[in-house]
């Protein structure tokens, strides 16, 4: 397999891709590294990305190897096809949200897409208190939109199979299966930052019988209901927005499973930005108030719209019987409420509860004060693991979180 390197990089381009002209000079970076902002550039976890720029235009370069860049384990390259090839798909779908794309070396594990960074990173404006006004209804059509239409609520049955089959990605899967709901990403190895009092919490957590037995329960639905192609990925680090715009990036996580997973993969982030908000510097105590209500607001709207949008697709392609069904839509809205809280707390608490870096929590340089807002969201998450199938509607949640907040900053 040809390897990309900064060195090589401008030669493969001109050698592979007409469509683009680089002109001297020409900077690349490579994402993740640290060579650029953390307002625009998103880790590198998984992958080589490269930014490939000269006066008047810029590209991303990304090439996908057998093993995870950061830990080393092996991992297959084809994600890196799977995740061209959903994109082209989602850009029939929803092609304001989808960046676009150049060029496509399957043999090589390579792919060229338009640049974003003239938008910037969700986590870091949320990191900074800036409120984005259309990112619920953005998010939530984006999903909405890309999880109706590779259903079986609109597609044929032998389309979705096929669907399904083709993005089996099962070499990939355990990444989710495994790390979100076994603790694989941390929930074994507590924060020893936070000291032994939120070490002792998060082990009872983790060892606690009800709550291990609603991580497995989860981990079943996760494994076993495909709905739809899903995501797998979906937060703060892999949208780029500004006030008006919205771009999804890294979609190799690309496989069936339930409707409710992204959804409830984008609160996970959102929880913790709401605790850390409750804890960081605010210049003026109003703008935490602000902010906070702009959160709760967030994660309220993401859900709402998400349902909105879905049935509006529903009413308009849905298969003639399903809309005949009396309260099927009304079961499958409930549905995927408790479900995406259920998702929240393992997404969250793999998250929060271990040694992996979290960079919602990244603005609060007071020791102290960062781990009661640790301390914080894994509560909510422990109040999810207890709930969530239980929830009606998503003001309880909501409701629930702003009483545990109050509660926590009582303790301060």
């Amino acid at each position: 397999m040809f390897i990309l390197t900064k060195e090589n990089m401008v030669s493969y381009i001109k050698e592979n891709v007409p469509s683009i002209t680089l002109e001297e000079p020409v900077q690349i970076n490579s994402i993740g590294d640290g060579d650029l902002g953390e307002d625009v550039e998103g880790d590198g976890y998984c992958n080589f990305v490269y930014r490939v720029a000269d006066a008047h235009s810029s590209y991303i370069v990304k090439q996908s190897t057998d093993r995870l860049r950061r830990r080393g384990r092996p991992i297959t390259p084809k994600r890196n096809r799977y995740e061209y090839e959903i994109m082209q798909l989602r850009a029939k779908i929803v092609p304001q949200y989808v960046p676009k794309l150049y060029h496509g070396d399957f043999e090589n594990n390579i792919f060229i897409m338009e640049d974003v960074s003239n938008l910037k990173l969700v986590r870091y404006q949320m990191n900074q208190n800036h409120r984005l006004p259309e990112l619920a209804r953005q998010g939530a059509q984006y999903l909405a939109a890309t999880h109706f239409y590779t259903s079986e609520f609109y597609l044929s049955s032998e389309e979705f199979r096929s669907l399904l089959s083709h993005f089996m990605n099962a070499e990939i899967r355990h990444v989710m299966e495994d790390g979100i709901f076994l603790g694989i990403f941390g929930s074994d190895a507590f924060d020893p930052s936070c000291g032994p009092e939120y070490e002792q919490y998060c082990r009872s957590l983790f060892e606690d019988p009800e709550i291990t037995f609603q991580r497995y329960k989860l981990r079943h639905l996760f494994m076993s209901k495909s709905e739809t192609l899903i995501h797998g990925d979906f937060h703060t680090s892999n949208l780029f927005a500004d006030d008006t715009h919205l771009k999804v990036i890294d979609m190799e996580y690309t496989f069936g499973a339930p409707f409710s997973y992204d959804l409830g993969f984008i609160l996970a982030n959102i929880i913790s930005q709401f605790c850390s908000a409750a804890f960081r510097p605010f210049e003026v105590e109003g703008e935490r108030e602000i902010c906070l209500s702009y959160l709760i607001s967030l994660m309220n709207l993401l859900y709402t719209d998400y349902i909105a949008f879905f049935f509006e697709y529903w009413e308009k392609d849905a298969k003639l019987e399903y809309k005949l069904a009396t309260g099927y839509k009304e079961s499958l809205a409930l549905d995927i409420l408790r479900e995406s809280l259920g998702f929240a707390a393992c997404a969250n608490f793999c998250r929060v509860s271990g040694s992996m870096e979290t960079a919602d929590f990244d603005h609060i340089e007071d020791n102290t004060l960062r781990t009661q807002a640790k301390f914080l969201s894994v509560e909510i998450d422990a109040l999810l693991f207890r709930k969530w199938f239980s929830y009606h509607t998503i003001e309880e949640a909501l409701d629930d979180m702003i009483v545990l907040m109050k509660k926590r900053k009582a303790k301060q």
